[in-house]
């Protein structure tokens, strides 16, 4: 009859092996184990959001009241003082006096009109403005800028400061008549020649007298008309 066959004792280098491997597992479990509870206990942030669209200044009524400014200023025209409150981008595209040399050359038509502010739309540091002036509306654009609201111009006027000189854009705005319209000149009338004065008649006699004609008139000339004026611009600055 057989016996088992006989194993002796693991050799010692197959018992350190064995020890490595439990240490390693253990610090592997300790090490998830502390990650595990660091976050736990220091959760992610959400990211910050820019100071710069926060606060009052960003609010609907701190646009509304800046742009109604800028736009009482520009009805008044005060040109110079507009253009001060332009951004540092739109201020490099017409010099200051060169700005105001415009609108003395081709002014406003419609001076002192002020504007209405009918909608605000605020999004972070731009801002737009639908404003009426008369029976016209209009979108202004403003930007947020060294802490205060600036406006900015449209990319047609933007286009037009940069390719084009003063003389060229009045030249252009007189020709499309967008430009204030000079006094007016009474129509001229020609004297009225006084009435005639029918001769006397002469006393009566036995004969019957001729009738007499009433003296001719010619008719009156109307008054001249002046042609259809063109069409109010809302803003031209």
């Amino acid at each position: 009859m057989g016996y088992p066959p006989q194993y002796g004792p693991p050799s010692r280098g197959e018992t350190s092996r064995g020890l490595a491997a439990i240490l390693i597992m253990v610090l592997g479990l300790l090490i998830g184990a502390a990650i595990i509870v660091f976050t736990v206990l220091n959760p992610p942030s959400s990211p910050a959001s820019s100071p710069s669209t926060q606060g009052p200044d960003h609010s609907e009524t701190s646009v509304r009241q800046a742009a109604q400014l800028m736009l009482d200023t520009y009805a008044s025209g005060s040109y110079g003082d507009f253009w001060d409150m332009w951004g540092t981008e739109a201020q490099g595209l017409i010099a200051r006096e060169e700005y105001v040399r415009l609108f003395q050359l081709c002014p406003q038509r419609i001076p002192g009109t002020s504007f209405t502010i009918t909608k605000v739309t605020v999004t972070g540091d731009n801002a737009s403005v639908q404003a009426t002036r008369l029976s016209e509306a209009a979108t202004f654009d403003f930007l947020f800028e060294s802490g205060s609201w600036r406006s900015v111009p449209s990319p047609d006027l933007r286009q037009e400061y940069q390719s084009k000189t003063v003389d060229q854009m009045v030249q252009e705005r007189q020709a499309a008549g967008t430009c204030g319209a000079a006094a007016a000149t009474p129509p001229a009338t020609s004297p009225v020649p006084p009435p005639a004065t029918p001769p006397a008649t002469p006393p009566a006699t036995s004969e019957t007298a001729p009738p007499v004609t009433p003296p001719a008139t010619s008719p009156a000339t109307p008054p001249a008309t002046s042609e259809t004026a063109p069409p109010v611009t809302l803003f031209t600055g």
